[in-house]
């Protein structure tokens, strides 16, 4: 059961995570905010899971609400970037009864590469927050502009045995939120549909990221998933018992004041 959840988590993650002038032709993608800039974000994660097993079924209703703030202490001298991520409020709410985050107040940090790469991060990391980190966005190294494609893939691990990909599209370098110019990314993220041992997990999400490519920081996510995981339980005396799990989830995160 902990191995099931552990993997649900990975995958709400990785899909969760994943995250230039007027007329830009073609614009260099970079994490590169200043040190001392601090920025908020709203999460909602809405949907719901079914598990089918032992002859019944399931569905339970999911709702996460957090308030995350992310803090760039230091910027070294070739533009690396030093982050410091606290979540400062939220619940979970698990067929309407409220339950406490478990990594709410915990402070974590990070080291990446202006394209994204983590270079360090915290030993103390939560298994959530560092399976996050490991999956970051990473940019092309070269200019891009629209109708331009690139890909990222997640070998596979002992949190998620089977690997996942990323496929990212520029649709847009002029859209407007908040007063700055973004970059608009398409984002699609699939499974290898073949089985990894016991376990076999479809994944399937489509998001939209609105990156402020002058500011260099995310301002708003967007995703619509869908996951089918079908699972052997070893009941003992060579019987297997199959349990189905599929989720549907919608996130949306941007930036506050």
């Amino acid at each position: 059961m902990m191995k099931r959840i552990s993997i649900i988590a990975t995958a709400i993650l990785f899909i969760s995570a994943a995250f230039t002038a007027t007329a830009a032709d073609s614009v260099l993608l970079q994490y590169n905010p200043a040190a001392g800039t601090t920025t908020k974000y709203q999460m909602n994660l809405k949907g719901n899971t079914t598990v089918a097993a032992y002859g019944r079924s399931q569905t339970t209703n999911l709702e996460t609400n957090m308030l995350i703030q992310q803090k760039v202490t230091g910027v070294d001298r070739v533009g690396n970037v030093t982050m410091e991520t606290l979540i400062m409020d939220g619940k979970i709410l698990i067929n309407g009864q409220a339950t406490q985050l478990p990594e709410l107040g915990n402070l974590t940090t990070v080291k990446m590469a202006k394209d994204g790469e983590i270079l360090e991060q915290s030993e103390g990391m939560g298994d959530a927050t560092q399976q996050n980190a490991q999956m970051q966005i990473r940019f092309p190294k070269t200019p891009v502009s629209v109708g331009h494609t690139w890909k990222s893939r997640i070998e596979p691990n002992p949190q998620l045995p089977i690997p996942m990909e990323t496929t990212y599209e520029i649709v847009s370098l002029t859209e407007m939120v908040n007063g700055e110019k973004c970059a608009v990314i398409k984002s699609t993220v699939t499974t290898d549909k073949a089985a990894g041992g016991s376990i076999n997990l479809d994944v399937r999400a489509d998001g939209t990221i609105w990156f402020a490519y002058e500011k260099g920081i995310m301002l708003r996510n967007e995703v619509r998933s869908r996951m089918l995981m079908l699972m052997q339980n070893d009941m003992g005396d060579g019987n297997k018992e199959n349990i189905q799990t599929r989720m549907n989830l919608i996130l949306r995160m941007d930036v506050v004041k």
